[in-house]
């Protein structure tokens, strides 16, 4: 993977999170926070942990290992994720403003929540933090459509042909 390549795979995971979101605007409360029995217990918990994994990841990808887990518990409504959520894309858009082929080949290490250390690539973080965010868009799929939603779709190829997303 190279700069130009990691750029247009963060740009269609944004696209993606974007249209998730606004699938994810035609709830009510109710159902926004109904639990589900699903990983996250809710539509909301999903949608947060999504936003959280994004947040952990741009730390890591700056040489840091955040050691607090989140409480889902805490995000009551959407805008308590979509507001942090904007912050966490703007860190996205000034890092991959200043990406090279060969910041993409470095190796960052972390440490996770169990104090173990791990080290990979950067180009592999993208693509684990891209991959990560489309498994769980497709869980809130799964929750809409029990809802008797019908979400639009996230996949790769509708964004290069709806999108223009790079081919």
């Amino acid at each position: 993977m190279n700069a130009a390549d990691a750029r247009a795979l963060l740009a269609y995971n944004r696209w993606a999170n974007d249209r998730m979101l606004d699938d994810v605007r035609t709830l009510d409360a109710a159902q926004l926070t109904a639990d589900l029995a699903t990983s996250f217990k809710s539509v909301l918990g999903t949608v947060a942990h999504i936003y959280w994994a994004e947040w952990l990841w741009v730390r890591r990808w700056a040489g840091q290992s955040p050691k607090q887990r989140p409480s889902y518990d805490d995000y009551r409504v959407l805008e308590d994720v979509e507001q942090p959520w904007r912050d966490v894309r703007a860190d996205q858009e000034r890092f991959v403003a200043d990406l090279t082929d060969e910041r993409l080949i470095q190796r960052i290490a972390y440490e996770n929540f169990r104090d173990e250390r791990w080290e990979y690539s950067l180009a592999r973080m993208i693509q684990h933090l891209v991959n990560h965010s489309s498994y769980h868009r497709g869980q809130v799929v799964t929750l809409l459509r029990q809802l008797g939603r019908a979400p639009r779709s996230t996949d790769l190829l509708v964004w290069i042909d709806e999108a223009g997303g790079t081919p």
